[in-house]
């Protein structure tokens, strides 16, 4: 006898009851997941509130621990220790903005309310999230589309707004326009930074591996004025002073040099000490170039 080949009528039952049941189990894991996400960004905002109280809380005596080793790898780029531990500390706080810190309702709130970012964070953002993810420019993308409806709004604020040549102080309250980057969060955890680490570096500064590069290398203007304002140790801050008016003097002597061997008269004369006195008076007076290509010290 020849084997029945007629098809066997419960396959086709099986396999539905197969269907169904993977896919009640992918419904009841949707449902699982659904309920697990607000507890996890809750939990991860509280987290989130609890570290910045604790570092608000927390005196430079405390925060020694962990600056120690940032203030270590800002000296050995040389150059102002304070904007070189804030620049690296910013690019970490963007690159993990945009990995996860933008997917939370608080954090995406914050970014609005301020106006995005200003023109200096928004560009670092860019040249991160490019050179961190092949999909570069999709957080920033969601990030712009965010801030188009904010623009909107602002655009229909200012053309329903009535001419007033009056100034600004005697002008009626009106809606108020958009203005991007106008409280840019990381601008202000910028300043909530440098203010920290130049309380900090007071309490490093008798030390030999902190003290000898600051002696060296010296502070930018702003963060040199900043230092001077906050440490409480008249001696550590009259040492300061004496070495920040050394470097400006010093300066101000290579600069002159280097504007006179560019006149013709002196221009065969050979490159001496002057020759990077205009990229350091840059550095001097705004700090290293935040958007340009990184050392290998700085990578390491």
């Amino acid at each position: 006898m020849t084997p029945d080949k007629r098809v066997n009528p419960c396959r086709g039952v099986m396999s539905r009851q197969r269907f169904l049941k993977i896919s009640d189990l992918l419904e009841f894991t949707a449902s699982i997941l659904t309920a697990l996400i607000p507890i996890a960004i809750s939990t991860r905002v509280r987290l989130l509130k609890r570290s910045k109280e604790l570092e608000k809380q927390s005196g430079p005596g405390q925060g020694l621990w962990f600056t120690r080793n940032a203030f270590a790898k800002a000296f050995a780029l040389g150059g102002c220790a304070i904007c070189s531990a804030v620049h690296a500390a910013e690019r970490k706080g963007i690159h993990s903005f945009l990995h996860e810190g933008m997917m939370f309702p608080s954090v995406r709130k914050k970014f609005l309310d301020g106006g995005g970012f200003c023109l200096h964070h928004f560009w670092m953002a860019k040249t991160i999230e490019e050179y961190a993810w092949q999909t570069g420019g999709f957080g920033i993308a969601i990030l712009c589309s965010d801030l188009a409806s904010l623009a909107g709004s602002g655009l229909a604020n200012a053309n329903g707004s009535e001419p007033n040549p009056r100034s600004s102080l005697l002008r009626r309250r009106q809606k108020p326009p958009f203005v991007p980057g106008h409280d840019c969060m990381f601008c202000q955890d910028n300043r909530d930074k440098e203010q920290f680490l130049a309380q900090v570096l007071e309490e490093l500064v008798d030390e030999e591996e902190f003290h000898k590069p600051l002696a060296k290398n010296g502070l930018c203007i702003r963060h040199g004025e900043l230092s001077l304002q906050t440490w409480k140790d008249a001696r550590k801050r009259e040492e300061l002073f004496s070495q920040l008016q050394v470097q400006l003097s010093d300066l101000a002597d290579d600069l002159r040099e280097f504007i006179r061997k560019r006149d013709y008269q002196y221009r065969d004369e050979l490159p001496g000490r002057e020759q990077d006195s205009v990229l350091r008076a840059m550095q001097f007076f705004v700090g290293p170039n935040p958007c340009g290509s990184r050392t290998g010290k700085e990578t390491s």
